[in-house]
């Protein structure tokens, strides 16, 4: 059995090659701000809608009536603020937080909390924003949040396919029993590092 240490060495220093543009900033990869993304780091200032009723729930809910199936995006968060998107790009959104806000800098009529460490909660607002009006916003220090891995990156990486599909089929052959111990570390922690780094990224070869 030929175990393929140049190849093995070859697409090691290919990977190292390739580190640099492992991981991409959300906005490089979406540069467009539109109605299903402008929730990930994105700037904008809000702006207050008074509440109509005493109670600003029922005040929200009659907001979302009054545009009846013309609502494009709904949703509500982890935290508990709710949106909606309407068709002219207006985005509402019923929250008690503002500012600093996951990966996003959402004030209210300028005011808010900016700091990431310090989450105040007030009284439920209700603040409007049109799309036009968002801004792609980036952190002095991004965020795991604010970075994704590279699409580029990995297409790239399938050309270690091939050789990680060889090493399985070595270790899985009645002759990897022959190998010393030696050569059968070079294959098994090989196939470890490259089957590991396609698995991580949804690429299955077994």
């Amino acid at each position: 059995m030929d175990i393929p240490t140049r190849e093995i060495e070859e697409k090691k220093q290919l990977l190292q090659e390739l580190e640099e543009i492992r991981y991409i900033h959300y906005r490089d990869l979406y540069t467009v701000i539109d109605g299903s993304n402008y929730q990930f780091c994105t700037k904008v200032d809000f702006k207050e809608i008074k509440p109509t009723h005493k109670n600003i729930l029922e005040s929200w809910g009659r907001l979302k009536h009054s545009f009846g199936s013309d609502i494009t995006f709904e949703h509500k968060s982890k935290s508990g603020s709710e949106y909606f998107v309407t068709p002219n790009g207006d985005v509402y959104r019923l929250s008690n937080h503002w500012g600093a806000v996951a990966t996003c800098e959402w004030t209210l009529d300028g005011n808010g909390e900016l700091r990431m460490s310090v989450m105040v909660s007030g009284e439920l607002q209700i603040g409007v924003a049109n799309l036009k009006d968002f801004q792609i916003f980036r952190r002095k220090d991004d965020r795991r949040r604010d970075i994704l891995v590279n699409p580029e990156w990995i297409e790239k990486i399938k050309v270690i396919l091939p050789l990680a599909q060889t090493l399985h089929n070595m270790i899985h052959s009645e002759d990897f029993k022959l190998l010393s111990g030696e050569e059968k570390n070079i294959i098994g922690t090989s196939f470890g590092k490259f089957g590991g780094i396609l698995k991580q990224n949804s690429i299955i070869i077994w």
